[in-house]
């Protein structure tokens, strides 16, 4: 058995495989160990005087399925009724390769009620450059981050509901230095009782081909390659063109 018969069998039984599947960069995203990796952030004192309250239940606002998936937990980011404004949410910082195109995704819910007029909700995911804190984090992002996902409602009626079911949300990012900050924002002001809900997050780095170096495929490629090179090499002087 020639060198190429046996590389070839070799590659082909590693195309039967399955791929290597990327790591999730977040700890904890999908809450079943309730906050752990994740720190809770509230607007500075101020206009945003509201409570911001951090659970895993569905008590103020219920989507038609609560928790995401019908089982396990999903995390709230609620304010309390008679709370007129409040901004507040979560966020994890993770090591990031600068360069590297990461892929963050989930699933997430929310809605509110509302009270004076000229109110207003939003819920928005972001990837922060860098180990960022509440006070950037309460800020827009700037012209290094990333708004993966955005979901906002203005003007609503008194006592008038907006609301969205569990919905899927991705986006990618490429990373400018060696962190990044996952932050999910929910805020809300001239309302009465909104929460958003958040389940399921992973954060992957994307191959940076399209074709995997390690996918079945891409063995295939190779395969068909070294095929082609045998049967050349098979091929008698006679029918070389010298």
């Amino acid at each position: 058995m020639t060198a190429i018969v046996r590389a070839l069998i070799l590659l082909l039984l590693l195309a039967g495989g399955t791929a290597v599947r990327a790591q999730n960069l977040l700890t904890n995203g999908n809450f079943e160990a309730g906050l752990a990796g994740w720190s809770t952030w509230t607007a500075p004192p101020g206009f945003w005087d509201g409570t911001w309250i951090h659970s895993n239940d569905c008590d103020i606002w219920v989507p038609t399925q609560c928790p995401f998936g019908g089982a396990g937990m999903s995390h709230a980011q609620k304010k309390g009724s008679g709370a007129g404004n409040a901004h507040g949410g979560l966020f994890q910082t993770v090591a990031v390769t600068p360069g590297r195109v990461y892929q963050l995704r989930g699933a997430w819910s929310g809605g509110v009620t509302g009270n004076a007029g000229g109110n207003a909700t939003w819920w928005e995911v972001v990837a922060y450059d860098g180990a960022v804190g509440a006070a950037t984090i309460d800020a827009a992002p700037g012209p290094l981050d990333t708004l993966i996902a955005r979901r906002d409602v203005s003007n609503l009626a008194l006592n008038g509901v907006f609301q969205f079911q569990w919905e899927p949300f991705d986006g990618t990012f490429t990373a400018t230095s060696s962190q990044a900050t996952i932050a999910l924002k929910t805020g809300s002001f001239f309302t009465f009782d909104a929460a958003g809900y958040h389940d399921d997050l992973v954060l992957e780095e994307v191959a940076s081909s399209n074709i995997p170096v390690n996918s079945p495929w891409a063995l295939v490629v190779l395969c068909l390659g070294l095929l082609a090179t045998g049967a050349w090499m098979r091929r008698g002087p006679g029918t070389r063109r010298g």
